[in-house]
């Protein structure tokens, strides 16, 4: 159903250092299952397994606010309103930086959720200011 390919060049380049995190990322070509949506940006994208949706959100020119990418300022916060099953679960660094209530709503943190399998999914910047 989906072409896998493994692409380290591309995607480890200089230009991405923080997207691996040392781990080897797999792109899911050429079906745009990922629609990201930004303050005026709102693109449908590849998946990238094992990126985070703040990267993703970056790599594809969305307007998605970020400061620290360690889990602590929130302005990547986000809501995931279709596939959170396909993201990581939720880290300590998120369950310290929101409430249980927004991790049960949907509300994640986009530097921290990462990419875990394939299929569709809706996410929305949504940042506390």
């Amino acid at each position: 159903m989906f072409k896998f390919w493994k692409s380290k060049k591309n995607i480890h380049s200089a230009d991405h250092p923080s997207a691996s995190g040392g781990q080897e990322l797999v792109e899911a070509v050429p079906d745009k299952l990922i629609e990201l949506s930004g303050r005026e940006v709102q693109k449908s994208v590849a998946p990238v397994l094992g990126m985070t949706v703040l990267d993703l959100a970056e790599r594809n020119d969305v307007d998605w606010n970020s400061f620290c990418k360690r889990g602590t300022c929130a302005r990547c916060r986000c809501f995931v309103s279709v596939g959170v099953r396909h993201l990581s679960a939720p880290n300590q660094a998120e369950e310290q930086r929101l409430d249980p209530e927004e991790l049960e709503e949907g509300y994640r943190l986009g530097c921290q959720s990462r990419i875990e399998s394939v299929g569709p999914v809706k996410i929305k910047h949504a940042p506390y200011f």
